[in-house]
């Protein structure tokens, strides 16, 4: 079925284009009617229309039409996936670093195996004593 699909929507989409150089111009469109061309160009006179214009409509309906069908055939089945959430699968299921003595830390040493050695403190800047001078 998908494959069918496929080959209908690729056929339709040759078909659009084709259709659509075929056509001809109507002369003018939004840039007539903008800079003072008749306003029926833009908002268009309720005309005869044509055979290739009914193509038109329909191909690109058909095209709609397949283009969702294929995305929903698509993702059918599958859940959404991220790499975030990948990442974060990976983290909670991967083992902890185990010591080669099979044991915890000594009490003494403050380290633990999953975090780093803390980092020395930055010794904290000088207050000036006194403010200085205020100038007007």
């Amino acid at each position: 079925m998908y494959a069918f699909l496929l080959a209908l929507h690729l056929i339709v989409c040759l078909c659009l284009v084709a259709v659509i150089l075929v056509q001809s111009g109507k002369g003018g469109g939004l840039a007539g009617g903008a800079f003072g061309g008749a306003t029926q160009t833009v908002f268009g006179g309720r005309g005869a229309t044509d055979f290739i214009t009914r193509a038109t409509v329909v191909l690109g309906v058909l095209f709609f039409v397949t283009s969702l069908s294929l995305a929903l055939m698509t993702t059918r089945g599958t859940t959404a996936r991220s790499i975030v959430s990948e990442a974060a699968k990976r983290a909670t299921t991967a083992a902890p670093p185990t010591l080669p003595s099979g044991g915890a830390p000594p009490a003494g040493s403050g380290k633990s195996p999953a975090s780093p050695a803390p980092a020395p403190a930055a010794p904290a800047p000088a207050a000036p004593a006194t403010p200085p001078p205020n100038k007007k």
